[in-house]
């Protein structure tokens, strides 16, 4: 059985070779968008657990995004960043945010949080 669907939306195509091949490796089903629009159409269409977001990107993107994932009850969003505003993670949780990772995105938090949020691999019920 596979494990939980989690979506990533960010433009950095390295980051997000990276993060598949990590949350695949840990037996998660995942599924990537390289912008806003393609990331929200994907959310809409294959109803993922978690939506692993970059709040920048150069097509938009960030908080206006954040809320349409989260109050559509699309899924769970954790928001991604390299900002080092320190206000930015509050703002992020008071649009919905289920949680907030820094980039670089360590490996080992990205799985623990996702875990925490929808559980481990093989846990989604078909």
């Amino acid at each position: 059985m596979a494990g939980p669907k989690i979506l990533i939306i960010d433009d950095d195509k390295a980051l997000v070779a990276l993060l598949v091949h990590e949350l695949r490796g840990a037996g998660y089903q995942v599924l990537a968008a390289v912008d806003p629009v393609q990331g929200l159409m994907s959310a809409k269409r294959d109803a993922p657990a978690l939506v692993l977001l970059d709040l920048v990107m150069p097509a938009g993107g960030g908080m206006p995004l954040l809320e349409k994932l989260v109050f559509g009850g699309t899924a769970r969003v954790v928001v991604m960043t390299a900002s080092s505003d320190p206000k930015l993670e509050a703002e992020a949780k008071s649009h919905g945010a289920a949680g907030f990772l820094r980039k670089p995105v360590a490996p080992g938090a990205l799985k623990a949080l996702v875990e925490e949020l929808v559980g481990p691999p093989g846990s989604e019920e078909e």
